[in-house]
Protein backbone atom coordinates (compact mmCIF):
# COMPACT_ATOMS: atom_id res chain seq x y z
CA UNK A 1 0.00 0.00 0.00
CA UNK A 2 3.10 2.41 -0.70
CA UNK A 3 2.42 3.07 -3.92
CA UNK A 4 1.91 6.59 -4.78
CA UNK A 5 -1.56 6.65 -5.61
CA UNK A 6 -2.84 5.57 -1.98
CA UNK A 7 -0.67 8.43 -1.14
CA UNK A 8 -3.03 10.48 -3.31
CA UNK A 9 -6.48 12.19 -2.46
CA UNK A 10 -9.96 11.71 -4.66
CA UNK A 11 -10.43 15.11 -4.48
CA UNK A 12 -14.21 14.08 -5.07
CA UNK A 13 -15.04 12.13 -1.60
CA UNK A 14 -17.55 9.74 -1.01
CA UNK A 15 -20.56 11.38 0.16
CA UNK A 16 -23.79 9.36 -0.53
CA UNK A 17 -25.05 11.77 -3.30
CA UNK A 18 -22.23 11.57 -5.21
CA UNK A 19 -22.06 8.00 -4.96
CA UNK A 20 -25.75 7.51 -5.91
CA UNK A 21 -25.14 10.19 -8.90
CA UNK A 22 -21.93 7.36 -9.80
CA UNK A 23 -24.54 4.50 -9.51
CA UNK A 24 -27.05 5.97 -12.45
CA UNK A 25 -23.98 5.83 -14.61
CA UNK A 26 -24.67 2.81 -17.34
CA UNK A 27 -22.83 1.38 -20.37
CA UNK A 28 -25.01 2.93 -22.67
CA UNK A 29 -24.33 6.47 -22.07
CA UNK A 30 -20.83 6.23 -20.12
CA UNK A 31 -19.09 3.75 -22.25
CA UNK A 32 -21.04 3.56 -25.83
CA UNK A 33 -18.03 4.77 -27.31
CA UNK A 34 -15.87 1.54 -26.58
CA UNK A 35 -18.71 -1.15 -26.38
CA UNK A 36 -18.43 -1.70 -30.57
CA UNK A 37 -14.50 -2.74 -29.77
CA UNK A 38 -15.62 -5.54 -27.21
CA UNK A 39 -16.64 -9.05 -27.91
CA UNK A 40 -17.98 -11.72 -26.64
CA UNK A 41 -15.01 -13.92 -24.26
CA UNK A 42 -13.07 -11.00 -24.33
CA UNK A 43 -10.94 -10.54 -20.61
CA UNK A 44 -11.72 -6.88 -19.66
CA UNK A 45 -9.89 -4.58 -17.06
CA UNK A 46 -12.26 -1.99 -15.63
CA UNK A 47 -9.49 0.47 -13.91
CA UNK A 48 -11.20 2.78 -11.35
CA UNK A 49 -14.71 0.98 -11.37
CA UNK A 50 -16.39 2.87 -8.31
CA UNK A 51 -19.84 1.53 -7.23
CA UNK A 52 -19.85 -0.64 -10.85
CA UNK A 53 -22.80 0.01 -12.62
CA UNK A 54 -20.61 0.55 -15.95
CA UNK A 55 -18.89 -2.46 -14.90
CA UNK A 56 -21.68 -4.58 -14.84
CA UNK A 57 -22.66 -3.88 -18.23
CA UNK A 58 -19.25 -4.19 -19.76
CA UNK A 59 -19.12 -7.31 -18.14
CA UNK A 60 -22.56 -8.71 -19.67
CA UNK A 61 -20.97 -7.38 -22.85
CA UNK A 62 -18.12 -9.74 -23.02
CA UNK A 63 -20.28 -13.02 -21.39
CA UNK A 64 -18.65 -15.59 -21.21
CA UNK A 65 -15.43 -13.94 -21.03
CA UNK A 66 -14.44 -12.16 -17.87
CA UNK A 67 -14.06 -8.70 -16.15
CA UNK A 68 -11.68 -7.90 -13.45
CA UNK A 69 -12.96 -4.33 -12.00
CA UNK A 70 -10.70 -2.09 -9.26
CA UNK A 71 -10.97 0.86 -7.03
CA UNK A 72 -8.70 2.22 -4.37
CA UNK A 73 -11.19 2.84 -2.27
CA UNK A 74 -12.67 -0.39 -0.15
CA UNK A 75 -16.30 1.21 0.19
CA UNK A 76 -16.92 1.64 -3.40
CA UNK A 77 -15.45 -2.21 -3.99
CA UNK A 78 -17.93 -3.27 -1.57
CA UNK A 79 -20.75 -1.71 -2.92
CA UNK A 80 -19.76 -2.72 -6.50
CA UNK A 81 -19.92 -6.31 -5.42
CA UNK A 82 -23.74 -5.82 -3.77
CA UNK A 83 -25.01 -4.50 -7.37
CA UNK A 84 -23.70 -7.00 -9.14
CA UNK A 85 -24.77 -9.63 -7.20
CA UNK A 86 -28.30 -7.80 -7.46
CA UNK A 87 -28.10 -7.86 -10.99
CA UNK A 88 -26.65 -11.40 -11.11
CA UNK A 89 -24.12 -10.69 -12.65
CA UNK A 90 -21.10 -13.54 -11.71
CA UNK A 91 -18.35 -12.71 -14.13
CA UNK A 92 -16.70 -9.92 -12.73
CA UNK A 93 -13.92 -9.69 -9.76
CA UNK A 94 -13.81 -7.15 -8.09
CA UNK A 95 -10.81 -5.70 -6.63
CA UNK A 96 -8.93 -3.17 -3.90
CA UNK A 97 -5.74 -2.20 -5.86
CA UNK A 98 -4.37 0.68 -7.64
CA UNK A 99 -3.13 2.12 -10.83
CA UNK A 100 0.51 2.21 -10.62
CA UNK A 101 1.29 -1.30 -9.40
CA UNK A 102 -1.23 -3.90 -11.03
CA UNK A 103 -1.07 -7.06 -9.44
CA UNK A 104 -1.70 -9.26 -12.86
CA UNK A 105 1.07 -10.31 -15.25
CA UNK A 106 2.03 -9.30 -18.66
CA UNK A 107 0.19 -9.37 -21.62
CA UNK A 108 -2.94 -10.49 -19.24
CA UNK A 109 -5.82 -8.56 -20.48
CA UNK A 110 -7.96 -8.11 -24.14
CA UNK A 111 -9.20 -4.87 -23.55
CA UNK A 112 -9.20 -1.70 -20.54
CA UNK A 113 -11.29 0.83 -19.86
CA UNK A 114 -10.86 3.74 -17.34
CA UNK A 115 -13.81 6.00 -16.93
CA UNK A 116 -13.11 9.59 -14.85
CA UNK A 117 -9.99 7.85 -13.24
CA UNK A 118 -7.34 9.77 -15.24
CA UNK A 119 -8.20 13.35 -14.43
CA UNK A 120 -7.92 12.35 -10.51
CA UNK A 121 -4.54 11.36 -10.61
CA UNK A 122 -1.22 12.93 -10.46
CA UNK A 123 0.54 10.87 -13.11
CA UNK A 124 -1.92 9.36 -15.71
CA UNK A 125 1.11 8.53 -17.72
CA UNK A 126 2.45 6.19 -15.46
CA UNK A 127 -0.91 5.14 -15.46
CA UNK A 128 -1.27 3.94 -18.65
CA UNK A 129 2.39 2.52 -18.91
CA UNK A 130 1.07 0.11 -16.47
CA UNK A 131 -2.29 -0.93 -18.02
CA UNK A 132 -0.57 -0.97 -21.51
CA UNK A 133 1.59 -3.30 -19.40
CA UNK A 134 -1.00 -5.68 -18.35
CA UNK A 135 -2.86 -5.75 -22.33
CA UNK A 136 -1.83 -8.20 -24.73
CA UNK A 137 -0.08 -6.64 -27.80
CA UNK A 138 -3.16 -5.55 -30.25
CA UNK A 139 -4.96 -5.06 -26.82
CA UNK A 140 -7.42 -2.09 -26.50
CA UNK A 141 -8.04 0.59 -24.12
CA UNK A 142 -10.99 3.48 -24.14
CA UNK A 143 -10.71 6.17 -21.82
CA UNK A 144 -13.19 9.23 -20.76
CA UNK A 145 -13.19 12.24 -18.74
CA UNK A 146 -14.50 15.79 -18.03
CA UNK A 147 -13.03 18.73 -19.69
CA UNK A 148 -14.51 20.95 -16.62
CA UNK A 149 -13.73 24.08 -18.45
CA UNK A 150 -16.60 23.38 -21.04
CA UNK A 151 -19.27 23.33 -18.38
CA UNK A 152 -22.33 25.47 -19.09
CA UNK A 153 -25.28 26.66 -17.10
CA UNK A 154 -28.49 28.00 -17.46
CA UNK A 155 -29.64 30.24 -16.33
CA UNK A 156 -26.13 31.87 -15.63
CA UNK A 157 -25.90 32.29 -12.11
CA UNK A 158 -21.81 33.88 -10.59
CA UNK A 159 -22.27 32.19 -7.43
CA UNK A 160 -22.91 28.72 -8.89
CA UNK A 161 -19.80 29.34 -11.32
CA UNK A 162 -17.65 29.91 -8.04
CA UNK A 163 -18.77 26.47 -6.89
CA UNK A 164 -17.95 25.15 -9.85
CA UNK A 165 -14.09 27.01 -9.37
CA UNK A 166 -13.80 25.81 -6.44
CA UNK A 167 -14.78 22.12 -7.08
CA UNK A 168 -11.82 22.81 -9.94
CA UNK A 169 -8.99 24.31 -7.53
CA UNK A 170 -10.06 21.46 -4.93
CA UNK A 171 -9.13 18.92 -7.85
CA UNK A 172 -5.66 20.50 -8.72
CA UNK A 173 -5.24 20.79 -4.81
CA UNK A 174 -5.15 17.08 -4.96
CA UNK A 175 -3.33 16.11 -7.86
CA UNK A 176 -5.77 16.10 -10.51
CA UNK A 177 -6.74 17.79 -13.24
CA UNK A 178 -10.09 18.95 -14.41
CA UNK A 179 -9.33 19.27 -18.09
CA UNK A 180 -7.02 16.35 -18.92
CA UNK A 181 -9.65 15.25 -21.32
CA UNK A 182 -8.28 17.35 -24.00
CA UNK A 183 -5.35 15.83 -23.80
CA UNK A 184 -5.94 12.00 -23.91
CA UNK A 185 -4.62 11.56 -27.72
CA UNK A 186 -1.62 12.86 -26.20
CA UNK A 187 -1.33 10.95 -22.70
CA UNK A 188 -1.96 7.46 -24.57
CA UNK A 189 0.45 8.26 -26.79
CA UNK A 190 3.25 9.04 -24.69
CA UNK A 191 2.02 5.64 -22.56
CA UNK A 192 3.01 3.50 -25.74
CA UNK A 193 -0.31 3.37 -27.45
CA UNK A 194 -0.58 4.05 -30.88
CA UNK A 195 -3.79 4.16 -33.67
CA UNK A 196 -5.58 6.72 -30.98
CA UNK A 197 -8.77 8.01 -31.69
CA UNK A 198 -10.51 10.94 -30.16
CA UNK A 199 -14.17 11.35 -29.68
CA UNK A 200 -16.39 13.43 -27.75
CA UNK A 201 -20.25 13.26 -25.77
CA UNK A 202 -21.84 15.14 -22.58
CA UNK A 203 -22.82 14.32 -19.84
CA UNK A 204 -26.10 17.22 -18.46
CA UNK A 205 -28.80 17.59 -16.29
CA UNK A 206 -32.38 18.92 -18.05
CA UNK A 207 -35.39 17.49 -16.14
CA UNK A 208 -36.45 19.37 -12.37
CA UNK A 209 -35.32 16.10 -10.98
CA UNK A 210 -32.12 16.03 -12.17
CA UNK A 211 -31.50 19.64 -11.93
CA UNK A 212 -32.42 19.41 -8.30
CA UNK A 213 -30.34 16.48 -7.44
CA UNK A 214 -27.34 18.23 -9.36
CA UNK A 215 -27.82 21.56 -6.99
CA UNK A 216 -28.12 18.99 -4.00
CA UNK A 217 -24.80 17.67 -5.18
CA UNK A 218 -23.50 20.73 -5.08
CA UNK A 219 -24.70 21.58 -1.62
CA UNK A 220 -23.66 18.10 -0.27
CA UNK A 221 -20.06 19.08 -1.60
CA UNK A 222 -19.99 22.60 0.23
CA UNK A 223 -20.16 20.75 3.45
CA UNK A 224 -17.28 17.92 2.70
CA UNK A 225 -13.53 18.27 3.19
CA UNK A 226 -13.59 20.04 -0.28
CA UNK A 227 -14.60 22.99 2.28
CA UNK A 228 -12.65 22.90 4.56
CA UNK A 229 -9.24 22.65 2.24
CA UNK A 230 -10.83 25.54 0.23
CA UNK A 231 -11.46 28.00 3.45
CA UNK A 232 -7.69 26.80 4.54
CA UNK A 233 -6.40 27.55 1.07
CA UNK A 234 -8.09 31.01 1.45
CA UNK A 235 -10.27 30.69 -1.95
CA UNK A 236 -13.57 31.23 0.06
CA UNK A 237 -14.61 32.81 3.58
CA UNK A 238 -16.41 30.69 6.05
CA UNK A 239 -18.87 33.20 5.76
CA UNK A 240 -19.33 33.03 2.11
CA UNK A 241 -20.48 29.34 2.68
CA UNK A 242 -25.10 30.05 3.44
CA UNK A 243 -25.00 32.61 0.15
CA UNK A 244 -23.55 30.21 -2.28
CA UNK A 245 -25.82 27.37 -0.64
CA UNK A 246 -28.66 29.65 -1.08
CA UNK A 247 -27.22 30.46 -4.73
CA UNK A 248 -27.44 26.73 -5.61
CA UNK A 249 -31.25 25.97 -3.95
CA UNK A 250 -32.57 28.87 -6.12
CA UNK A 251 -30.58 27.45 -9.24
CA UNK A 252 -31.98 24.17 -9.10
CA UNK A 253 -35.50 25.33 -8.45
CA UNK A 254 -35.12 27.37 -11.60
CA UNK A 255 -37.89 26.52 -13.99
CA UNK A 256 -35.54 26.44 -16.93
CA UNK A 257 -32.26 25.57 -15.42
CA UNK A 258 -29.70 23.25 -17.81
CA UNK A 259 -26.16 22.27 -16.91
CA UNK A 260 -23.93 20.05 -19.33
CA UNK A 261 -20.22 19.27 -19.99
CA UNK A 262 -18.00 17.56 -22.36
CA UNK A 263 -17.08 14.64 -21.95
CA UNK A 264 -13.71 13.53 -23.81
CA UNK A 265 -12.96 10.04 -25.09
CA UNK A 266 -10.01 8.09 -26.16
CA UNK A 267 -9.45 4.83 -27.70
CA UNK A 268 -6.03 3.66 -28.44
CA UNK A 269 -4.44 0.23 -29.20
CA UNK A 270 -1.15 -1.40 -27.83
CA UNK A 271 1.40 -2.39 -30.84
CA UNK A 272 1.94 -5.79 -32.33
Amino acid sequence: MSSKIFKERYSAGYSSKLIQNYERRKISREAAFFAPYLKSGMNLLDCGCGPGTITIGLAQLVTPGYCTAFDIEPSQIKRAKENALNENVENIDFRVTNAYELPFPDEYFDAAFAHTLLQHIKDPVACLREICRVLKPGGIIGVRDDDCSSIIIAPEAPLVRKVISLLDKHMKFCGGNPNIGRDHRALLRKAGFENTQGSASTSYHGTDQDIIRCARLGEELLNSKIIEISIEQGWIMDEDLDVLREALREWGQHPDAFEAVIMCEAVGWKPL
